[in-house]
Parts: C-alpha cells; structure tokens; sequence
C-alpha cells in the first residue's frame, strides 16, 4: 500500500470515527448534561460560588417610582357622585438592597436573612419635589380608625373625629404621605390608651428597615430549591387567611430563581407586602441586552374571584365579605384596616372598578407586573413589580358623613419597583450563555469537523481515481508503442521538399507503414 492510499484510509477513518462519535453524543447530550451540572453546582447561595455575592448586594440599581390619584371632587364625592382622579408621578427613588446579617445554617444547605431597603430620592426622574407637592387623598386613618369602632363605640370615636376636625378625605405633601405624618385623631385614640401608632404613613418604617428574617435553601442538595423560602419569620405558614392553600409560603422572594428553567414551570413569589404568594406564568421570549430571557407574568387567576378561581376562596377575609376579580382586600395583615390591594388601574379586575373612578385607564405597558429571566442562569435581567394601594369606603352606621356614599374601591398611589440588569453583569452572564452554549454544542463541533474531513476524504478519492487512470494510460500508450515492429514504420521526407542542413542533414519524419 502507498503512502498515499494510506493517507486516503486514514482519513477516511478518522471521517467515520468523527461522525460517528459525534452524533452519538448529541444524541446521548453527554455535553450538555455536563454543562448543566457544572451550572448547578455553581449556582448556589454558599460563600465562593457565582452567584453568592451578587445575591448578597445586587448590583443592578433598583428604581421605586410612587404615583398618585389625586381626587378633584371631594364634595361630589361625598355626595355620592362618581370619584374623578388624575394621576400625578413619578416620584422616583433609588433603592438600595441588600441581604443582612447573612448566616449560614445545616452545613450550608439553608442560609438565614434580612432583606433590608433605604431609598433616595432622585430628583432628575420625578416630576416634582416632595416636599412640596400636595395630594388630596381618602384620609386613611380615620377610615381604619372606623373599621376598627363600629356599633356603639363610634359615639366615642365620632367624638374624637369633631375634636380633631378629621375629614373623610385629607389633603397632604408626598413626603408625609410616603414617609409619615403625625395624625392629629390618631394622635388622640393613643392618648385615650390604645395601641395605636401615632404616625400614619404609606412608606412609614420602610426606610432603613427589612421585612423581617427569611431563611433560604442553598440549592446544594437539589437545584430547584435555590433561594426557595423555607420559613419566614420562623414560620412555614402565614395565619392571615382562612386556608392552609391561602396561607402557604411557597416559591423565592422575588430575587432569584432556579437555573434551568422552562416555560411550562409556574413560578411561585412570596410577597409580604400583599401578605400571601402569587404565581407567574411564561407569556413571552424577550431579549434584554443581548441576553435572551422569558417573560413571566401573574395571570388574571392570581386575583380571580372565588366564582372564578375557587382556589381564591381562602382569601375572603369573611365568607361574606369577598370582594370580585382584580382585587384583594389584605386588612388582616394590616390591623384591620380597609386596605385593598390590586394591579395599578385595576389591570386585570372587573370592569365595575374601572369604570366607577373617573381616570382609570389600565394597559399593559404600564401597569403589568412581569419577571424576564434567562431560563439557563435564572438571571433576572429585567422586571417590574407593580401594585396599587386602594381603600374601601362605603356607608358605615353610626358615621353620618358616609350616608350618602357608594361602596367604592379607591385608588390611593401606586408603585412600579423596576430593575434593568447593568451592562457590567450583562458582559458577565454573556460570557457564561457563551461557554454553556460552546460546552454544549461540543457534539456539533465534531460533527462539523466530520464534514470537513468527508469533504476532504472525497476530494482525495477524486484525485485518487483521476491519478490512477491516467497511469493506466500512459502504461497502455507504453505498451502499445513497444509492440509496434520495425517492418511496421517507415521514414519519410517531413516535408515534401527536404531541407538541407549543414550539420545536422536532412530533416526526416517517421511514419507507420501502410499497406498498398
């Protein structure tokens, strides 16, 4: 065997081997599964991994933007007409968070702690400044103030309600709206020896504070429970709600999720300012930042009626008093004030709570809450949380001022709590989506490199055939020529007159012979 003719087999073998070899790894995704284990392991929340101090203090910065309905007919209002308001915002501020007192529990399977917030306001992203801008508003406390004493003892509290001059609905700057204001009935319930807070604020000890102690899995053991919530406040179950489906604390808080993910999932986030979990399901592929991402959003189902979801049962506060689809009333987590929570503009509620406030105009752009996330990383790479803080006035025996008004769910503020992954982190988990994407596709690689050799394997076979026929041709040319005898070949003038040469003598040509 040639060199060559080796050189064509080697080849030919290393083509097949490739081929081969490749399409049974794709097949058996022995890369890919590869990458994903390295991807589990690194994503976990212990000291050294990835993702840990990231989770620790985010560094994408995180906007709260505060708007408000400000009522311009208060006393229409009063007389039972319909309510108009106009939204005024944003009020922007920067918000910073980060996890505190972090500790490590059960050899590094659960981590313990605080998510703590401080804002600052920004004035270059809000319309106006705090201060002094005025909102005219439903006056919160005395409505929780009456919630609280009906019957016989709002003869006492109307007492308090004259000597305070308090009025249904109040009119306050943003700052004491948001961060605290002294109220003057509120002020007088706790002299009178109720524990009563004196300050009344929508923001009130939200600065500088945190919601309490969660403790997370690592997702060492399993990596669908990274950052799930294992209990909070050293409970596994809230005791807000009338069923154990209502009062589950299920899913992450909202900062992070599995790795891996997939769009038939629902993603379970336990809020603590609606005082219960909700889900969110895949609507859309997104991009943000190069960065391909899922679209997860709550369904119209999260805040369904009981008629609609029965499910949602377990949130009436009473069995009869169960409000309809859009809606929540959370006054058991809020001292039993008359506290209704709800998507800004009652996006996805009944159309009865849009269209008895003059101003609503739900739309999804604007009011829709929704987590895009890397499903390989569980990244979030964009999001907005957004909710509505609304108050249920209706006619209350014993308060003469609500004789004449129409049970109505009333929009107060809402916030958009939004977050843009930064170009530094983007450039990070590119990087990550890139060597995932090269580790797994290794089989590809090789498959393609078969290609090429097969390509090179024909071309040297080509050249193999052309060469060996053109040695049977000049074998055969040989062969023919020495068979020829000399009787068979005559000589002749090459031309028909000869040319005389003085060295060399006459040119003469050389013919086979033919029979006369």
């Amino acid at each position: 065997m040639t060199r060559r003719s080796c050189a064509i087999y080697t080849v030919g073998v290393i083509c097949a081997l490739l081929l081969v070899s490749g399409i049974a790894l794709m097949v058996a995704q022995v890369f890919r599964n590869l990458m994903h284990k390295l991807l589990k392991k690194e994503i976990v929340l212990v000291e050294g991994s990835r993702v840990f101090e990231s989770w620790k203090s985010p560094p994408p910065p995180v906007f709260m933007e505060f708007f408000f309905f400000n009522v311009t007919n208060v006393e229409e209002v009063l007389s039972g007409k319909k309510p108009e308001v106009n939204q005024i915002g944003p009020y922007t501020y920067r918000e910073y968070r980060y996890k505190d007192n972090v500790t490590m529990l059960d050899n590094n399977t659960k981590v313990s702690a605080y998510n703590a917030k401080s804002f600052v306001f920004l004035r270059d992203k809000s319309v106006g400044d705090p201060d002094v801008d005025n909102i005219t508003t439903v006056n919160i406390p005395i409505w929780a103030a009456m919630n609280k004493a009906p019957g016989y003892k709002s003869f006492f509290l109307n007492i308090m309600i004259k000597g305070t001059k308090s009025r249904l609905f109040t009119t306050r700057s943003v700052q004491e709206l948001l961060w605290g204001y002294e109220d003057a009935l509120l002020d007088r319930i706790a002299s009178s020896g109720t524990d009563v807070e004196r300050v009344f604020g929508l923001m009130y000890k939200k600065n500088e504070s945190s919601d309490g102690e969660f403790v997370f899995h690592t997702g060492t053991q399993n990596y669908l429970d990274y950052a799930r919530i294992e209990t909070y406040k050293g409970e596994r179950m809230l005791k807000y709600w009338s069923t154990n489906e209502s009062n589950s604390i299920l899913g992450s808080d909202g900062s992070a999720f599995h790795p891996l993910l997939n769009k038939s999932e629902r993603l379970y986030v336990f809020s603590p300012d609606l005082c219960r979990t909700i889900y969110m399901e895949f609507e859309k592929d997104v991009e943000v930042k190069g960065i391909p991402a899922y679209r997860f959003t709550p369904p119209r189902s999260v805040l369904a009626s009981k008629e609609e979801n029965p499910a949602n049962k377990g949130f009436c506060v009473t069995p009869k008093e169960c409000l309809g689809t859009g809606v929540l009333k959370v006054s058991p987590c809020r001292k039993g004030a008359p506290v209704v929570a709800s998507f800004p503009h009652f996006y996805l509620g009944e159309d009865k709570y849009i269209e008895a406030i003059g101003g609503m105009a739900p739309q999804s752009h604007h009011h829709q809450t929704f987590l895009d996330l890397n499903p390989t990383t569980g990244v979030i790479v964009r999001a907005s949380k957004r909710a509505q803080v609304n108050i249920l006035i209706n006619r209350m025996s014993g308060y003469p001022d609500t004789k004449l008004l129409k049970e109505t769910v009333f929009p107060v503020m809402f916030l958009n709590e939004s977050v843009v992954i930064d170009d530094a982190s983007a450039a990070k988990v590119n990087k990550l989506l890139m060597i995932v994407k090269v580790g797994s596709n290794f089989p590809l690689i090789i498959v393609g490199l078969s290609g090429i050799m097969l390509i090179v394997f024909i071309i040297l076979l080509i050249r193999a055939h052309q060469q060996k026929k053109r040695v049977k041709r000049i074998v055969f040319t040989k062969a023919a020529y020495a068979t020829a005898t000399e009787e068979d070949i005559s000589y002749s003038p090459a031309n028909t007159k000869e040319k005389d040469d003085g060295q060399n003598g006459n040119y003469i040509g050389m013919t086979t012979k033919t029979e006369q």
